[in-house]
């Protein structure tokens, strides 16, 4: 571990980068938000309006969770340490190292399945009840029906897992170099609660009773996630759970939507 402790310093600024760029993109994200004069509130405003923006948008935010931790990575000088990054390698008996080594490798495989199925079903039932006991509480406040359910397909349930398990395993990276594994992943924890607490979007979306929901099962998924690794090291069955828990959390709210769409009258037509 203490060669591992030695490669922490610039870890740390990579993480420290992709903190400050987190927080200055939200925050003028936030201020730009509103029509304001000049050149560049109105260059702004343009590229805003155009049609490929939301792309470009999703590109940059891929380039941001995804190809960061991974140039630092492949990049960074040892920076980021693939181990603690949570790329286990699946080894295929013959084809490296002994068989026997092949067979352990798969028995540690099985071990961190049955963890990753253990906390991806307690985690679905409990974000479950929590759903259900959150549309009634809505339903009886807001009697008249001011939301409906928003569906989700599995593919975009499978990009966000990719985007937020690998943000998450390169903010607990260096912390765990420096402080050793339970502590460095609740350093990192702390880290990605901090960058969300900076971002005046995050901190609107709470007061939002549409957004708020997927916020808090992120929060959880951010707790599951941190756990599992702690548990099996394994960022590959971290990216399963996560899509598992949140494409099941989307198909339950696509049958028990918070509350009927006002739209709509007892005969279901509009």
């Amino acid at each position: 571990m203490s060669a591992l402790r030695g490669a922490a310093g610039e870890g740390w600024l990579w993480l420290g980068g992709s903190l400050l760029l987190a927080v200055l993109s939200t925050n003028l994200a936030w201020f730009f938000r509103r029509p304001r004069t000049g050149a560049v509130s109105r260059l702004v405003a343009e590229l805003v309006a155009w049609r490929f923006f939301p792309s470009l948008l999703q590109f940059l935010r891929l380039l941001y969770c995804i190809g960061l931790p991974f140039t630092a990575l492949l990049w960074g000088h040892d920076a980021v340490v693939r181990r603690v990054l949570g790329l286990q390698v699946l080894k295929l008996p013959g084809v490296e190292g002994t068989d026997a080594y092949a067979v352990a490798n798969w028995l540690d495989w099985a071990r961190d399945l049955g963890w990753a199925v253990v906390l991806g079903v307690g985690t679905w039932g409990l974000l479950a009840l929590g759903w259900w006991a959150y549309r009634r509480a809505v339903a009886r406040v807001d009697g008249s029906g001011s939301m409906s359910a928003a569906h989700t397909s599995g593919w975009l349930c499978l990009g966000e897992a990719a985007c937020h398990e690998a943000h998450w395993a390169f903010y607990r990276n260096a912390p765990v170099l420096l402080a050793g594994e339970y502590w460095g992943v609740w350093v990192g924890l702390s880290l990605v609660a901090l960058e969300a607490a900076l971002n005046p979007f995050w901190r609107e979306g709470l007061t939002d009773p549409e957004r708020a929901p997927g916020q808090l099962l992120r929060v959880a998924l951010a707790v599951v996630s941190s756990a599992l690794f702690l548990l099996t090291e394994n960022l590959w069955l971290a990216l399963v759970v996560h899509w598992g828990v949140s494409w099941g959390l989307a198909g339950l709210v696509g049958m028990l939507p918070l509350v009927p769409d006002r739209h709509l009258d007892q005969t279901g037509v509009q």
